[in-house]
């Protein structure tokens, strides 16, 4: 029937309403500000308009290119480490070090950087072999940083590599006074599934809006600058050694403050992730869901990431609760008006969704977008159930 009442115009009205405004409770409506490119011809242009002499010139460059120890901490990933550690010591940048923390005996990994050690960039050290009672990957960039002689540390993963020769210089240009932390953006390589990409990018835009809006929480990336001083001083990892993982979560949650984390998230500035094997890509959702009741805020974050849950979920519900109640009750009239509210939300959705990831070099098929937001919440439920099925002690390095 084609009835026309105050109730048929409010209900019609509710769902068109309710479909517009969930479809703005939205990461991707909210997605993070883009770091402007690195342009090398611009720095060069500054530092010749604004010095004169060479003791002009080398200050003004250490402004703009801070000396930087990069710390590198590969652990049984000697392939990673032959195909990614050249592209680390070529930067195209004047004043930074490559330290490499080992563990003592690898002599595969040893090997590979024999054939690399008359490069003066590169400094190895080693982790003893009797440490024990704490997280590997934690002790060596600890090392690194006692070992590094200059006061930006860069951390990153081995199995990542930068996109070109200027992605050191992208990141630290954002190292400023008023500046104690750099977040660098990553991506998965081209190998990894649609799926894979998009719900790292969805995350991301969490963690990059509040480093940039607010105070950063955590960091899914692959690439950190912090200042040694500051580290050291207050004792690094005291406190959460023992967990295996989450060395960047805990360094940006310890170490960040309101309006002092820089992200960078440039084409130059952003390091490309190999693909990993399932197991790997399960562990570490598991390993965060461990972390994250270690780290503050966290309450805060997940609130945000729970309530665009609950708005994508409740505006499918109540158009297709309308929907098969109106076709039940033969009012045709809320029934064009639940699909028009249907189709609403999936070309605001998949339009706002689009934009986001291109702006990121993110390439998903439109289509994916809607069913891929649906999947998130019921596919975090799955890395929660294997969660309270894994073994606790698998997420410390001790029982202490």
């Amino acid at each position: 029937m084609f009835i026309i009442d105050i109730y048929t115009i409010v209900i019609s009205a509710m769902l068109l309403l309710v479909a517009l405004f969930t479809s703005f409770i939205n990461p991707f409506f909210r997605k993070p500000n883009v770091s402007e490119p690195y342009l090398k011809e611009d720095n060069d242009e500054t530092l010749t308009k604004e010095t004169g002499t060479n003791e002009q010139r080398e200050v003004v460059q250490e402004q703009q290119y801070p000396p930087v120890s990069i710390i590198l901490t590969p652990n049984d990933d000697a392939l990673a480490l032959s195909k990614n550690i050249n592209k680390y010591l070529s930067q195209e940048y004047p004043n930074y070090e490559v330290i490499v923390v080992v563990p003592k005996g690898d002599v595969e990994t040893e090997d590979i950087l024999k054939t690399y050690a008359d490069n003066p960039r590169l400094y190895t050290t080693f982790i003893p072999s009797t440490s024990k009672y704490m997280s590997r990957k934690k002790l060596a960039i600890t090392l690194g940083a006692k070992a590094a002689k200059n006061e930006w540390l860069l951390i990153c993963d081995i199995f990542c590599a930068p996109q070109s020769e200027h992605w050191l210089s992208a990141l630290a240009r954002n190292c400023k006074e008023n500046i104690n932390l750099v977040v660098g953006y990553t991506i998965y390589d081209k190998e990894a599934s649609d799926f894979w990409r998009f719900e790292r990018f969805y995350l991301s835009c969490y963690l990059m809006r509040e480093a940039q809006k607010a105070t950063a929480y955590a960091w899914n990336s692959n690439a950190l600058l912090f200042k040694k001083s500051e580290f050291l001083e207050t004792e690094g990892f005291r406190g959460n050694l023992k967990y295996v993982r989450g060395e960047f979560d805990f360094i940006v949650n310890k170490y960040a403050q309101k309006g002092t984390t820089a992200v960078e998230n440039s084409i130059d500035g952003t390091l490309i992730e190999e693909t990993p094997i399932y197991k790997h890509w399960i562990n570490k959702h598991l390993f965060y869901i461990e972390t994250r009741q270690h780290l503050k805020r966290s309450a805060k974050h997940r609130l945000r990431y729970y309530f665009d849950q609950f708005a994508i979920h409740f505006n499918y519900l109540i158009i297709v609760a309308t929907l098969v109640f109106s076709i039940l009750t033969t009012n045709w009239i809320i029934s064009i008006t639940a699909f028009l509210a249907l189709v609403l939300t999936f070309i605001l959705r998949i339009s706002i969704g689009k934009k986001a990831l291109l702006l990121f070099n993110e390439v998903i098929p439109s289509w994916k977008i809607i069913p891929y937001e649906l999947r998130l919440i019921w596919q975090n439920f799955g890395y929660r159930i294997k969660y309270w099925r894994a073994n606790k002690y698998d997420f410390i390095s001790h029982k202490l």
